[in-house]
């Protein structure tokens, strides 16, 4: 995002402080507006996500109120108020760059005709020449017959190059082949720490929501990753019909664990760029089992902060 996207927030900031008839909402917006006038290159897109998670709960019907200091002496970017329920927002920005993955060569696909219900991760350079793409296929293929969940292959030319690999995911219906970001450990990395502030700037004993706001669709895997952890073989659990073995997620994930017990609701919505400004998705929510939120509590979050409206 860059700085003209600006007065079209600002824009969009005013008309939401006329049309409001809620004081705290319309002190929230003037302070986004000063916010935004004052944002760096290197804090706008931070900023505007801010701004445009704040505008989607304005237009649910929510009272929305920035910054409300905690016990602990920090600070929740939101607190959202509709009906005599209440949610603490915390708004990250996942700043890493798009990524669009390539389509999957036909050359290799060709290869890849494997009846396994399983999501596999390929890495692989697009230029890659035939005779390469048919090495790097017949090697994937064996690996995606025989290779355990969570496990990864490197496939390396005559040279020693390496050609490309592959890294079984999770299980699926069916075969299910995805181009994997190349940066996929770094961004993971930086997600979990925007995860691990979310987590202390939480509400204590209230319900809280961390809306990440990435780039890219195919990015939303990573939140479900950081937040659930990866999918491993369980031995303690019944396979599901028709199949040997029984898969779980591992202990990696915020929630595997007693951490962060307060953050119990988590969404993941893309920035657009549009002609009529930034936009955000329609977004995608994941809720934690243990301690679960309340019903409320979910129901104003996918109503506040999942609702896809234009401007």
């Amino acid at each position: 995002m860059n700085a003209s996207a600006v007065p079209t927030l600002i824009q969009q900031l005013r008309t939401a402080a006329r049309r409001t008839g809620d004081r705290t909402s319309r002190i929230t917006l003037q302070r986004l507006e000063q916010r935004l006038d004052r944002a760096s290159a290197e804090r706008l897109p931070a900023v505007a996500a801010e701004v445009l998670v704040a505008l989607r709960a304005i237009r649910a019907g929510c009272s929305v109120e920035a910054e409300t200091p905690t016990p602990t002496g920090r600070t929740c970017d939101f607190r959202l108020d509709r009906h005599g329920q209440s949610l603490f927002v915390h708004v990250k920005r996942l700043q890493i760059d798009p990524f669009v993955p390539p389509r999957i060569p036909a050359a290799l696909r060709s290869r890849l005709q494997v009846r396994r219900g399983v999501r596999a991760a390929l890495r692989l350079d697009p230029a890659l020449d035939r005779a390469s793409l048919q090495r790097l296929g017949a090697a994937i293929a064996a690996f995606l017959r025989e290779g355990a969940i969570g496990e990864s292959l490197a496939v390396r030319g005559p040279d020693g190059r390496e050609l490309g690999g592959v890294r079984l995911d999770r299980p699926t219906e069916r075969l299910d082949l995805v181009v994997e970001r190349p940066d996929r450990v770094a961004a993971m990395e930086r997600l979990d720490r925007l995860l691990d502030r979310a987590s202390q700037q939480a509400m204590p004993g209230r319900a809280n929501a961390i809306v990440v706001v990435g780039s890219s669709p195919s990015d939303a895997e990573l939140l479900d990753q950081c937040l659930l952890g990866a999918f491993v073989a369980r031995w303690d659990r019944f396979p599901r019909r028709g199949e040997r073995q029984a898969f779980g997620r591992d202990d990696t994930g915020l929630w595997s664990g007693r951490a962060a017990r307060d953050l119990t609701i988590a969404c993941w919505c893309d920035l657009q760029e549009r002609a009529a400004g930034p936009r955000l998705s329609e977004g995608q929510m994941w809720l934690r089992n243990d301690p679960a939120p309340r019903p409320e509590s979910a129901a104003l979050a996918r109503a506040a902060l999942l609702r896809s409206r234009p401007g």
